[in-house]
Parts: C-alpha cells; structure tokens; sequence
C-alpha cells in the first residue's frame, strides 16, 4: 500500500517500484518495467539479448535529487533479425533526464536564473538554456507591452536563446529559441 503512495508522489506510471535508497543526497527509486515482451513491426518477443541500468534524474524533493534506476532490456525479434531498445514511460531515448525533471527544470527557471537553476539541479548553468534551445516555441501578444526587455544566451555554436521581458511589470513574457533575424521578426 506504501508503495502506491510513493509511485504518485514520485509520478512513476507505467513502473513497479522495487525499493527506495537513500545515499550522498540522493535518493534512488529502483523500479521496473510492467510489461514482460515487447512489440516491433506486429512481431511480439519476450526474448531478451541485453539489458542495461539506466541511472536517470527525475526531480527534486527538499534539495534532494531523485534518481530512477531502470534496467531496459534489449528484445530480439527473430522475424526481422533485429535487436530493439525497449522504451521507457517518461523518457526520451536520447535524452539522460527524465521529462519530469526537465519539466520542472522549466518551471523552476521562472523563478531563479540560468546559473542558480542549473546549480539548485546539479548540472551545468546551460543545462536549462538548451532545454529551451530544443523547444519550439511561439509567442502569443495578448495584450501591449510598452517596454518589451530582450536579452540572449548563448547555447553551443552559433545559437541563442532569446529571453523577452516586460519591463514595465518585471515579468517575463517569453522564452524563444534558436532564431535568426528574418524568424525573430516573424514571431
């Protein structure tokens, strides 16, 4: 019954949660897959070639950061003479985060700067810029702003993230990606 407790406060659908460790400020949730086989081009397979544990940032609880740690099997599918990667709820494929922990890095950003977000999540202070450097994002003029603040950050080579303010209520309006002259006056 504990355990269901802790799957919602630690949003883990689609796992079973194994056990809970607590070490060096981290706490790390070992949990496992539901599923038994895996699905590939109609071909079902429970035949597993490899498996791997994945060691994922997925939030932060009380400066605390909350690592998942995942094995994902490889399946092989005869059928097709191939070896599949099974996917994991929540997670991007080439990502070494979790949606979650790069969700709430978003919304901890409105709050604190590149630098205190980056540091308060134990990444670098970029870490932040190129999630919003990966988003597609439009920005939507509800009402006028008088004084509009626009400032960059650089991310990798030759791309910025553009942060736009309203300064006269000390808010931040929008975040764009990477954009060159022509998409910015678009937008």
């Amino acid at each position: 019954m504990q355990k269901n407790h802790l799957k919602k406060l630690f949003k883990l659908e689609g796992y079973i949660l194994d056990k809970v460790e607590y070490k060096n400020n981290k706490t790390l949730l070992y949990c496992h897959l539901q599923r038994k086989s895996m699905v590939y081009h109609r071909e079902t397979s429970k035949r597993v070639s490899e498996t791997r544990t994945r060691h994922l940032p997925h939030m932060l609880l009380e400066n605390e950061t909350v690592i998942l740690v995942i094995p994902q099997r490889r399946f092989y599918f005869s059928k097709h003479k191939t070896r599949r990667w099974e996917s994991l709820p929540d997670v991007n494929p080439y990502k070494q985060t979790t949606n979650t922990f790069r969700l709430n890095t978003l919304r901890e950003l409105q709050r604190d700067n590149y630098s205190g977000t980056g540091y308060k999540r134990h990444k670098s202070h970029m870490y932040p810029a190129y999630i919003l450097d990966s988003m597609n994002v439009q920005v939507e003029w509800i009402k006028p702003i008088r004084k509009i603040g626009l400032d960059g950050k650089g991310v990798g080579h030759n791309k910025v993230v553009h942060n736009i303010t309203n300064l006269s209520e000390n808010k931040p309006h929008a975040i764009l990606p990477n954009l060159n002259q022509k998409q910015f006056k678009k937008n």
